[in-house]
């Protein structure tokens, strides 16, 4: 490397040195302008629907409805079936929930003990620590089915230790903590 830099003159140093830093330069203007123009010409599409719209007032009216729909879907698939219950039933719904779960599942639910978790951006986290026994298909199963009937609940920690000595299908001992999230009222 020093005998490449010693051939070297000291124009051809400082224009390869320019170079590389015209280089740094525009891909750093690439990176950083590049989602900006996205963001930029998808809020102009978004204006041009709404002024066309705006001279129908049918067709504003369709594009507000459809508008309406995706939110409430959105909130659906967010919250799911507690999506319209206010914060303080929500606890005792997924804990309804759980234990239903368990029932199908073939899976003791031991505790359930609920408590506040961070604020997460514009969400406060609600924190489940979960306490089950059962076998490693049956909990299995259980995660499985919580998955699909709590779809927006997130599983943030997961633990299992042993209860008994048969080998064939040992008890096993699981603690996890479940986190749901609701938007800041």
């Amino acid at each position: 490397m020093s005998n490449l830099l010693e051939r070297l003159s000291v124009l051809e140093l400082r224009l390869l040195l320019i170079g590389l830093a015209a280089i740094v330069i525009a891909g750093l203007a690439f990176g950083l302008l590049v989602p900006r123009a996205k963001a930029m010409i998808a809020a102009q599409d978004a204006v041009d629907v709404l002024e066309a719209a705006s001279q129908d007032d049918s067709q504003l009216a369709q594009i507000l409805a459809e508008e309406v729909r995706t939110l409430e879907h959105l909130r659906r698939r967010l919250y799911g079936d507690m999506a319209n219950l206010p914060v303080r039933q929500v606890e005792a719904y997924i804990i309804g929930r759980l234990q239903e779960v368990s029932w199908a599942s073939d899976v003791e639910l031991v505790s359930v003990e609920p408590s506040a978790g961070q604020q997460v951006q514009v969400f406060q986290e609600l924190l489940f620590n979960v306490e089950l026994v059962g076998t490693y298909h049956d909990l299995y199963q259980w995660l499985w089915d919580v998955r699909n009937e709590l779809g927006y609940v997130v599983v943030k920690e997961y633990s299992l230790t042993r209860q008994d000595d048969i080998d064939d299908e040992p008890a096993l001992s699981a603690r996890l903590s479940l986190a749901s999230y609701r938007t800041i009222q």
